[in-house]
Formats: structure tokens, C-alpha cells, sequence
């Protein structure tokens, strides 16, 4: 996928985190919720990839839908 290009991701986020995000946003020039959003996945998914030794292997297939198990 080229830099340029975007996917749709929908997510279900407490009503608490929506507020600080849009919060932050407001009062920093130049943010976007969409930037913020994509910095934070970024640095998490570097966080993780480190942990586990490296980028995770490609998916066998589609997600599992519904709720999380746990």
C-alpha cells in the first residue's frame, strides 16, 4: 500500500479516551485525530514487533469476528 493510500479501520473506544483524543487535537495545531490515531498504532505496533523479535508473520486468514476471548 503507497503512503498516499488509506484504509477505513472501525474501533470501539471508551467515551473517556474519544475525549482526551479530540482534546488533544483541539489545542494542537496542525493534529488530527486521524494522525494521532496512526501515531499511537505505529508505536505501539513497534513496541510489540520488538517483543516479539520482529515483525509478526502474514495471517493465514480474516480476523475473527465478534468479542475478544478471555
Amino acid at each position: 500500500m503507497s503512503e498516499t493510500t488509506k484504509e477505513r479501520l472501525t474501533v470501539n473506544l471508551s467515551p473517556e479516551l474519544v475525549e482526551r483524543a479530540r482534546n488533544a487535537v483541539y489545542w494542537t495545531p496542525g493534529l488530527t485525530l486521524a494522525g494521532l490515531t496512526e501515531d499511537a498504532l505505529l508505536r505501539s505496533l513497534a513496541r510489540l514487533e520488538k517483543q516479539n523479535g520482529g515483525p509478526f508473520k502474514a495471517r493465514n486468514g480474516r480476523l475473527p469476528a465478534g468479542r475478544p476471548i478471555r
